[in-house]
């Protein structure tokens, strides 16, 4: 009888532990989920000047003219290169599916030819555009785990802690974020390795409300540091409009394809 009651004891707690470990993933996906609905990341005619300052002090600037849309379960983006200016009316358009790699396309304006190519992490960073990918592509959250790591105080707000983790990955990485207990505006995303060292730290600030879409807001400046690349990239929106008429045309390369 003693030891029924001693198993039965151990099974509650085993049963209570589980109960609070799933309530608190649920919570933590709810601030997340939350946070992130505050953010228009489609249908969207934004311009941004990047800022990428190596260790050495060496700088390079970068300017783009770029739309966002999702049509369905596609997702495209188009980008007219400004700056450098032996670069300018470069345009790139990435196109995405569901568990697929995606199609890069890149129009040169000098000789009116098209290159294709898969949309690979490699490739992202041939044609410079794995870092603005990264900034404004999410993941499904069916992707996704989260848990709630606890809380912490930047600059005198209160923040939770919530901890994303790809389902499908092994590689122990974990990206932090830092979400204001009374905005639920997202602060800060540390990236984690498996040692628990932040491989790269960044910081979103200037929010401001959209104009026509209701309770949606954009950082305006966006401040990242890489630490295994050594390099600090400085990110301004200088215009951003929701385009609720933006068409899968608008996004169609005019060229001779290669």
């Amino acid at each position: 009888m003693k030891t029924l009651k001693i198993y039965k004891s151990i099974l509650w707690m085993l049963l209570f532990t589980l109960s609070a470990a799933l309530h608190a993933q649920d919570e933590a996906k709810a601030i997340f989920t939350r946070a992130v609905d505050q953010l228009l990341t489609n249908q969207m005619d934004l311009s941004i000047h990047i800022t990428t300052t190596e260790s050495d002090g060496r700088s390079t600037v970068k300017a783009y003219d770029i739309l966002m849309g999702s049509f369905g379960d596609k997702d495209m983006m188009r980008m007219v290169m400004q700056e450098p200016e032996r670069a300018r009316g470069v345009t790139i358009v990435i196109t995405q599916l569901p568990g697929e790699e995606g199609v890069i396309e890149v129009l040169t304006p000098s000789n009116g030819k098209v290159r294709k190519m898969k949309a690979t992490p490699e490739n992202m960073e041939r044609v410079g555009t794995s870092y603005i990918l990264s900034d404004y592509a999410s993941k499904s959250l069916k992707e996704m785990e989260f848990t709630l790591a606890g809380k912490e105080e930047a600059e005198g707000t209160s923040c939770w802690l919530i901890d994303t983790r790809d389902k499908e990955k092994t590689d122990g990485k974990i990206a932090r974020f830092l979400i204001e207990e009374n905005s639920y505006r997202i602060r800060e995303i540390r990236v984690l390795d498996a040692g628990g060292e932040s491989s790269s730290v960044t910081k979103l600030s200037q929010y401001r409300p959209l104009e026509g879409v209701k309770g949606k807001v954009q950082p305006m400046h966006i401040h990242t540091e890489d630490m295994k690349g050594n390099t600090v990239t400085e990110m301004q929106i200088t215009r951003v409009a929701w385009r609720p008429d933006l068409k899968t045309e608008d996004f169609i390369l005019e060229g001779v394809t290669q």
